[in-house]
């Protein structure tokens, strides 16, 4: 039996030329975090995530590698189990899920690439093309929303959907939606992401009110996800689609706002809902009720599951430097492509991740 080797973690810090707002949080860099792992043949699988300024690479040293290693190469799902248990008694949510996460992926990608298929193979989701989002403009108050309309105008042919942030000036708001919902392609969607920048439904509605009458994809987070009653009354009240689950870790969270009919589409961040093992799981869940699912972020990874995929432009760009570190992964023309690549298909720069070894 081929078994794991070795964890490795690595992080960097990549700075953004401006700061970036978005609902409560202001961001001034992007810190990522990232894991190599290493079977006793050589074979390698990585994978990385925004570490939101939490020390994800110790955690996992900590707390999760050892539960991996030595274990079976080409059965990440029993591994999963045996990390969610190993480290259960400091957090089966939380920080400590979303390290399981970043061991699950690297886990996944190896078994793939020992069996020579790309992941999407090895999950049977296919290779057709995905439907994508581009998240084309962050508002700010120091630009016009003309110049806002024409930023995300300029990016949006063939995208199934392109996503903006809220501004929380509803007058501001108002004339960029406008502009937006009579330039747009007819085949692109527009979805607003308030970033859970609002405390309640309340306090959400009045504000929605304000913005006249936009057409939607869907509006996205726009509660904290455990407020499932808020956000099914917005949904309800505004009638706007409604989306969430951005960052969340426990899939309870996530099943709760379907059952109350608070959402139209599912949110899923793989790394932070456990890893590929569990993101199967939920997506699987979802589709039983009929519930579309949109990956939030790591596209490299998000294609192989089958469900929506969220993207930056590619090239360094103001708002994620990530495809600046990424070697290889998917097609992004408007669709996105899995790649046929063996395993998820993608290496990280070693210049920016520098794994220390013993």
């Amino acid at each position: 039996m081929t078994t794991i080797a070795r964890i490795d973690t690595a992080t960097a810090a990549l700075p953004l030329p401006a700061p970036l707002h978005l609902g409560a949080m202001t961001v001034t860099r992007r810190e990522y975090s990232a894991v190599q792992a290493t079977a006793d043949d050589g074979t390698n699988g990585v994978a990385y995530c925004l570490s939101r300024e939490a020390p994800m690479a110790e955690i996992v040293d900590r707390l999760v590698a050892v539960h991996a290693v030595g274990a079976d190469a080409d059965d990440p799902a029993e591994t999963w189990g045996e990390m969610l248990r190993g480290s259960a008694i400091v957090g089966r949510v939380g920080l400590v899920r979303r390290a399981i996460g970043l061991v699950d992926i690297a886990l996944w990608d190896i078994a793939a690439r020992r069996a020579g298929v790309p992941l999407w193979t090895l999950l049977g989701t296919g290779d057709g093309p995905r439907e994508s989002m581009l998240v084309a403009a962050y508002p700010s108050a120091d630009r016009t929303s003309r110049e806002v309309a024409d930023e995300v105008l300029v990016q949006a042919d063939g995208w199934t959907n392109v996503k903006i942030s809220r501004m929380p000036d509803p007058a501001y708001m108002r004339d960029l939606l406008a502009m937006l919902n009579a330039e747009l392609p007819a085949t692109t969607g527009l979805v607003v992401d308030v970033g859970f920048g609002w405390p309640d439904a309340d306090t959400a509605l009045t504000e929605i009110a304000q913005w006249g009458d936009p057409r939607l994809a869907w509006l996205e987070d726009p509660l904290l996800p455990e407020d499932a009653e808020g956000v099914a009354r917005i949904r309800r009240e505004s009638g706007l689609p409604v989306s969430v689950g951005d960052e969340v870790t426990d899939p309870a969270v996530l099943k709760a706002l379907v059952e109350v009919g608070g959402v139209d589409v599912l949110r899923l961040d793989v790394v932070a809902i456990g890893g590929v093992t569990p993101a199967r799981e939920m997506i699987a869940w979802a589709a039983e009720r009929g519930v579309p699912v949109s990956g939030h972020v790591y596209p490299e990874v998000t294609a192989h599951l089958g469900i929506g995929v969220e993207t930056f432009a590619r090239g360094v760009n103001p708002y994620d430097p990530a495809p600046s570190f990424i070697l290889g992964g998917p097609s992004f023309e408007g669709r996105v492509r899995p790649t046929d690549a063996a395993g998820l298909g993608f290496a990280l720069d070693p210049t920016v991740f520098r794994f220390e070894r013993d």
